[in-house]
């Protein structure tokens, strides 16, 4: 025996997995019952009883032998590995602990063993007659009794082995035997006669029958017809992994191509998560599933009649790739796309070949329960780490094309989920659609820089918590976001069921509403520097941003580079003076600050500037009313203008400084007297506040009075 089909001692083989403790018969040839046993006799006997109802009935010869072409060249064409596989695992239906199945291509035969429950005499008869499946409400996912059929479409003598008994079919003996009552037959059927075989003959003359008899139980073999190969290494290939999710009964799926192609498919794990491997290349699922009990509506379209009226749907969502629309599934992929990430599967009602679901109360009904089932476990796939995973999973957009069951499905999934917690906010909680606020489209639609934008704004601590996680803010799972927003206004009665989105002003002006104290210099600095990150084309205006400067006198204003001024200095963030034009001292004083600012237009006052604006307010009004502050700001920035600019200043002013005559200004001593200010600025009042000015600008300010008092 070759090695790697040898499990005698659990400890190596082909088809061994150190984690799986294998319980297979006993290896000797002797368990394979002969042609003498039971079912045998149960086969032959059947055979003749078909034979003799052709003798009563010749048109049943060209009715069965056009159902078998019609299975094997129509929608089961290309279909043969997957029904060998599906009667592997039916036969593994009953194993506890889970079974094997093994499929090997060779020049010659296609082999497909499992080491389940022997064939019994249901199992002849479905195979020998068509919708005589004793499979109905159980673990075992056969249905019509046709799958098996499609084999003739490689070969024209198929052969089981199993230990219960073995028979094979042949076109040509089947033909001959027909024909002796049905001599003028056109076309003979081939399953419908068949004759017992000796196992142990068989095994004697095929070293790969022989290997796989010492631990299978049941075993299949095609003797290929020409030019067959090639389609069964595609579809060897193309086998979907998948279909171990739905039978964990079977435990290890070998499919070996005798050249290139060998594929190890593996399950395991427990309670709702699995690992599946295919050849070491692992993915892990999530399964879900729900018991559904039909109503009497769709009991009456169903297609099998003592199902009980409980059927099984389970959803896989595949973790690592739930991007990827999924199909339907009948055990096997059909071609109707749901549209929901992963499988849904569910004995769907389909046409005979099991390609396509078929409409009807039937169908109708068990999406809605598929819907409602998603829409309760969708939820499970979002993580702390991965808050927004769970939206790749939703159906997209409608699109031309799309199936009556996708449709039916998305509509179904998105009225559910419009009544449930499914969106995550800024903490990862998940909210109603209807609780969370939207951010602006042009950053969402602008990636993938709109996607930084988004992400600095998350990164202040003190954001509120009741807007749209970034996470979720990303192309696809917004666009999915936006189809739950528009089902629900929809549902609502809004006329415009497009989702409201923020404005950039609104979205910044968020994260300063309501802060105070030290906790407001923070939102300020945060929203600076989401804004900075803003590209300049959408930021139109000043007030395309909000008001989100904190000002030193604490108010909130827009950025308007015109209006507001970063200090020159460190005097002037101490200072009281300009309170409603400078930005808050400890803004001033944080790098990333003054750098969004600048971004932003915002510059330093200059020592000209800053003049001209003290002086308008000093100059221009009575000078008891100014304060200390500025009276000594006022002295200090004459040091620094040049002295023709800061007497233009001073003479640009509406009226001198503290002189009045008789209610009149002396208008031909103006220029004098404001040449002395300047001249007593300059010359001598040289010294400037020492941050504590108090009665020194006081003292200043007197002097001046005093001394153009005397020269006036």
């Amino acid at each position: 025996m070759r090695p790697e089909y040898d499990f005698s001692k659990g400890e190596r083989g082909k088809f061994f997995h150190p984690n799986v403790k294998l319980n297979l018969p006993a290896q000797d040839a002797q368990d394979w019952a002969g042609p003498e046993g039971d079912l045998s006799a149960y086969i032959t006997e059947e055979s003749q009883r078909t034979i003799n109802a052709y003798a009563d009935q010749p048109r049943l010869i060209i009715e069965h032998a056009n159902l078998e072409q019609d299975t094997a060249r129509g929608g089961y064409a290309h279909r043969q590995l997957f029904e060998l596989v599906q009667n592997g695992a039916d036969a593994l239906s009953g194993a506890s602990e889970g079974g094997h199945i093994a499929i090997r291509l060779t020049d010659s035969c296609l082999y497909c063993a499992d080491d389940g429950e022997a064939i019994n005499r249901a199992g002849v008869t479905a195979l020998m007659f068509s919708h005589m499946s004793p499979k109905r409400g159980t673990s075992e996912i056969g249905r019509f009794g046709l799958g098996f059929k499609s084999v003739l479409g490689v070969t024209d003598a198929p052969e089981f082995f199993s230990r219960a008994g073995s028979f094979r079919f042949d076109r040509r003996n089947a033909s001959a035997r027909i024909r002796e009552v049905a001599p003028h037959a056109a076309r003979c059927p081939v399953l419908r006669v068949a004759e017992p075989v000796d196992p142990r003959e068989a095994r004697d003359k095929d070293p790969v029958l022989r290997d796989l008899m010492d631990w299978a139980t049941n075993i299949v073999r095609l003797p290929l017809a020409s030019d067959t190969a090639g389609d069964l290494r595609r579809q060897m290939r193309d086998f979907p992994a998948a279909f171990l999710l739905f039978v964990e009964h079977v435990r290890q799926l070998r499919i070996d191509d005798g050249s290139s192609l060998d594929r190890v498919l593996e399950l395991q794990g427990a309670d709702g998560e699995f690992r599946l491997t295919d050849s070491g290349t692992a993915g892990n699922w999530k399964l879900f599933k729900v018991i559904h009990r039909l109503s009497s509506d769709a009991r009456a379209d169903r297609r099998s009649l003592d199902d009980g009226g409980e059927v099984p749907i389970w959803w896989a969502a595949p973790l690592d790739r739930l991007t990827a629309p999924g199909y339907f599934w009948a055990y096997f992929p059909t071609k109707t796309a749901s549209l929901v990430a992963g499988v849904l599967n569910a004995p769907w009602k389909t046409n005979e070949d099991r390609q396509n679901l078929l409409p009807g109360p039937y169908n109708d009904e068990l999406i809605a329960a598929a819907a409602k089932m998603i829409a309760d476990k969708l939820a499970e796939l979002a993580t702390s780490e991965k808050p927004a995973r769970h939206l790749d999973a939703l159906p997209r957009r409608h699109e031309s094309g799309d199936s009556y069951q996708s449709e039916r499905l998305r509509e179904s999934l998105l009225a559910e989920l419009c009544k449930r917690d499914i969106v995550p906010d800024q903490n990862g909680a998940l909210q109603r659609v209807s609780n969370i606020n939207y951010p602006p489209r042009e950053l969402t639609s602008n990636r993938p820089h709109g996607e930084k934008i988004l992400e600095k704004w998350a990164q202040f601590s003190g954001r509120p918590s009741n807007w749209l996680h970034r996470e979720a803010a990303v192309r696809n799972r917004l666009a999915r976001v936006e189809q739950l927003v528009e089902h629900w206004r929809s549902a609502n009665g809004y006329s415009h069921h497009y989702p409201p989105r923020a404005s950039i002003a609104d979205w910044l002006e968020a994260l300063v509403t309501e802060q105070t104290g030290s906790a407001a210099v923070e939102a300020s600095r945060a929203a600076l520097v989401t804004a900075a990150a803003i590209p300049a084309d959408l930021r139109r205006t000043s007030h395309t941003l909000g008001s989100i400067l904190l000002m030193k006198n604490g108010a909130w204003k827009p950025i308007e580079p015109e209006h507001v001024f970063l200090p020159r200095d460190v005097t002037d963030v101490g200072s009281r003076s300009n309170a409603a034009e400078l930005v808050h001292p400890t803004l001033a004083r944080d790098a990333d600050a003054r750098q969004a600012l600048r971004e932003l237009g915002v510059n330093r006052v200059s020592a000209d500037g800053h003049l001209k604006h003290i002086a308008s307010r000093l100059l221009g009004h009575d000078g008891t009313s100014a304060s200390d502050d500025e009276w000594c700001r006022f002295w200090a920035l004459t040091r620094d203008v040049d002295a023709v600019r800061a007497e233009q200043t001073i003479t640009n002013q509406r009226r001198p400084p503290f002189v009045e005559v008789e209610g009149q200004y002396a208008l031909p001593q103006l220029h004098e007297y404001q040449k002395v200010i300047v001249a007593k600025v300059r010359n001598m009042l040289r010294p400037v506040c020492d941050g504590s000015p108090g009665a020194a600008s006081r003292s200043n300010t007197d002097a001046v009075r005093s001394s153009v008092d005397a020269e006036g």
